[in-house]
């Protein structure tokens, strides 16, 4: 590519397999490709992909579009993370406060629209004899829409505000990095990773099996995700092939939990309402059954995320980046 031409590339439909060995095979990455270019062409894309999901929220009711923001923003956050060096710190932190409050306004939004699915799976049919109960658990559903509509419109708000900041001019600003970096895609990317690497192994080899760890393993585990996906398909070697099926393992089941104790939260604290009063039955049965079904994942996690596997991994990734 020549020097000073960084075009965005289109993405595909799923932003799950929005990866940069996607972007690479589009941009057609070589061994002579210099940091600065690469760095460039992929963090246009993944802004120009977030602000295009932002929009989306404001057109469809589909909770996909909001994870998917989750997502994409997370993503973006982590590339801005690993790039840092060849960027304007000031707008590196800027965006990724932009970022952390789509992640927020989404994450509430999604938290409200994975209780609504379990709700109506407890919902008795019409023929049902459990008439209270369904006439319980239909007024606890209209609160959680109303609190969905409000978080949606919570995004909105975000959106507005980053418009009137100037997400779209300001995307532009931050792909002109400080200087021409000539030093190749390869060596930087590596460097990199290693130090993402090292800071997931410190975190992973604590076994305190508490929720606190879980979380801690669950942002740890992203970032380090989200970090290999901008090593090219062709540097990707089988131990590292490795540990991103385990990390997208780990991440499914600390979702889980995160899931199941988001849930029991918000019951919690709609039970402290004054129109709760003819849904206390239902509502407290509902978070009782989350918080057993957060214990139950949380132990699930640790079953399985064992000491011997932990180590296995981290010894994989020392040996690929040769970490001490």
């Amino acid at each position: 590519m020549l020097e000073g031409q960084f075009p965005r590339i289109r993405l595909t439909a799923d932003t799950d397999q929005t990866t940069f060995r996607g972007i690479s095979e589009q941009f057609r990455l070589q061994e002579s490709c210099y940091a600065t270019d690469v760095v460039v062409t992929t963090l246009r894309t993944y802004l120009d992909e977030v602000w295009k999901t932002c929009e989306k929220v404001s057109t469809t009711a589909d909770p996909e579009t909001v994870r998917r923001l989750r997502v994409t923003a997370k993503r973006t956050s982590v590339a801005l993370s690993i790039f840092s060096p060849l960027l304007s710190k000031k707008l590196v932190a800027s965006f990724k406060q932009s970022l952390r409050s789509l992640r927020k306004t989404a994450g509430a939004t999604r938290d409200y629209d994975v209780l609504s699915e379990r709700l109506q799976l407890h919902l008795p049919p019409e023929s049902s004899s459990s008439s209270i109960q369904r006439s319980s658990l239909s007024q606890l559903l209209q609160l959680v829409a109303i609190k969905q509509t409000v978080n949606r419109a919570s995004i909105m708000s975000v959106r507005s505000q980053l418009l009137l900041w100037g997400w779209q001019s300001r995307s532009d600003d931050i792909t002109a990095p400080i200087q021409q970096n000539k030093k190749l895609y390869k060596a930087f990317i590596q460097h990199r990773l290693k130090k993402s690497c090292a800071q997931f192994s410190v975190i992973a080899k604590s076994h305190k099996k508490k929720p606190e760890q879980l979380h801690q393993l669950r942002i740890a585990g992203k970032n380090l995700r989200y970090a290999l996906e901008l090593l090219p398909e062709k540097d990707l070697s089988k131990p590292l092939e490795t540990c991103q099926k385990i990390l997208r393992i780990m991440q499914k089941k600390v979702g889980d939990f995160t899931d199941h104790t988001a849930a029991a939260e918000i019951l919690k604290q709609f039970s402290k309402e004054p129109m709760a009063d003819d849904m206390l039955y239902v509502i407290n049965t509902m978070q009782r059954e989350e918080n057993t079904l957060a214990n139950i994942s949380r132990h699930g996690f640790f079953d399985w995320w064992t000491k011997k596997r932990c180590r296995l991994m981290c010894k994989k990734l020392n040996k690929v980046f040769k970490n001490d």
